[in-house]
């Protein structure tokens, strides 16, 4: 594991600080991670298809290249790229004691 180093006047209050920055980043991540889903959903619904089924065959290169397949294989990774990136902030908090 990396360690990063500030240089800040007051330590409480730049932990404090970062905290509460971290807390409002995970705020959105997880407003934009339930919109994901929910259009994720739709999809599977329409196609009668888990997403990630769906992306197996699309990684494989069997799933067509119209809109709506682009569509669904951005959704799907857009997913995958935003939990890495909560589970990060997740991790960055639980350091902010």
């Amino acid at each position: 594991m990396e360690v990063i180093k500030l240089k800040v006047p007051d330590v409480v209050t730049a932990i404090g600080v970062l905290g509460t920055s971290l807390k409002r980043e995970l705020f959105l991540l997880d407003k934009s991670i339930f919109k994901t889903k929910k259009k994720l959903k739709d999809f599977e619904e329409k196609n009668k298809v888990r997403s990630e089924e769906f992306f197996e065959k699309f990684d494989k290169g069997l799933a067509g290249d119209d809109q709506a397949t682009m569509l669904w294989a951005a959704e799907y990774e857009a997913l995958k790229l935003l939990e890495n990136e909560r589970s990060i902030i997740q991790r960055m908090l639980s350091q902010c004691k």
